[in-house]
């Protein structure tokens, strides 16, 4: 009987221990369909090193937590992302060659990259950035 009762006790808190574990992070896709035009995006994770979308290249950001802090004229804004997600975002231009970036679904932020033949994916972890 004390065998058993140990027994279901290691296999609770084995089962406790794994769910305590966290989820991995969310992945969000910047895909920059812009030709010649470079744009860059400051977080608040390293406002020293914005994240590179330069031209007609893809790019894959690792967000730790759930929210990402972008800095708009010196102030933080949080957008906030489900972990173990993955969010689509193409970048190109509007009038006055001002870039606009769009929320796009996978097979739609897919077919866009093949018919512009984009390079990439290149990655950014954010957990890997130090304060």
């Amino acid at each position: 009987m004390k065998t058993l009762i140990g027994i279901m006790i290691l296999v609770f808190l084995a089962n406790v221990v794994s769910k305590g574990q966290s989820l991995p992070p969310a992945r969000i896709h910047f895909l920059n369909v812009m030709v010649g035009i470079n744009a860059e995006i400051t977080t608040t994770i390293d406002k020293k090193k914005p994240i590179q979308l330069k031209s007609r290249k893809w790019v894959v950001v690792q967000v730790v937590g759930d929210s990402l802090g972008f800095v708009i004229d010196g102030k933080p804004y949080f957008v906030h992302f489900e972990p173990n997600k993955q969010y689509y975002f193409v970048v190109q231009a509007s009038y006055g060659s001002r870039p606009v970036i769009t929320e796009k679904s996978e097979r739609e932020f897919i077919l866009t990259a093949a018919m512009n033949s984009v390079k990439g994916p290149e990655g950014y972890d954010l957990a890997r950035v130090a304060n």
